[in-house]
């Protein structure tokens, strides 16, 4: 490279650098910050509709978000309303919301309304699922239910029949069972249950 060229490299590369930083660095005081949301406010965490003890369910999250109004909530459960994903099956509106710092699950069948008031606030989580099995707890043959179960948990209390519908077959021929730890007001628990029988946890965690 001629050594004459340089200085005019020089200057096109100051040129360049103060192209990019410039803009940064204008106006005055530190660059804004985003507002955080306020914790009082309403939220919709997530919102699934359909058989959900099936798994046939299609997220609404959006649309129930925006029929929040007044900081409250009142929709009805209905194929009108929220669409048929699973056709000729029993369906189910399950809304995970947080205001006020809580984050509270609310459950209902079709064609009954579910409400979340202005003034309502999340029950405090007294009853948190650390990890759920089924199938053959012998052989090992098993499948990770944890995040399944935890959906279901409402108010701090849980309600489920465990079936190969529900779970899947992870030890087809063998018995099963369904195995869920869990903590209650921090105080470790578990329960176990047989295929097709019921297990609950109350609200007192028993």
């Amino acid at each position: 490279m001629r050594a004459a060229h340089r200085p005019y490299l020089i200057a096109f590369f100051t040129l360049a650098l103060s192209a990019v930083f410039t803009p940064a660095c204008r106006g005055k005081g530190p660059p804004a910050t985003t507002a955080s949301a306020d914790p009082s406010q309403l939220v919709i965490v997530k919102a699934t509709w359909g058989a959900l003890n099936e798994g046939v369910v299609t997220d609404v999250t959006r649309k129930i978000a925006g029929l929040v109004k007044g900081n409250a909530l009142q929709v009805q459960a209905s194929t009108k309303e929220l669409g048929d994903p699973a056709d000729l099956k029993l369906k189910q509106l399950r809304v995970q919301w947080s205001k006020g710092g809580g984050v509270g699950v609310k459950i209902v069948p079709e064609g009954e309304t579910l409400s979340i008031g202005a003034n309502e606030k999340p029950a405090p989580v007294r009853t948190v699922i650390t990890k759920a099995v089924y199938g053959n707890q012998a052989s090992g043959k098993v499948t990770d239910v944890t995040a399944k179960i935890a959906d279901m948990v409402v108010d701090n209390v849980l309600s489920v029949t465990p079936t190969n519908a529900l779970f899947g077959d992870p030890a087809a021929g063998q018995g099963k069972q369904l195995r869920v730890d869990y903590t209650f007001d921090g105080a470790a628990r578990s329960k176990t249950v047989n295929e097709n029988d019921s297990l609950t946890i109350a609200a007192n965690g028993l």
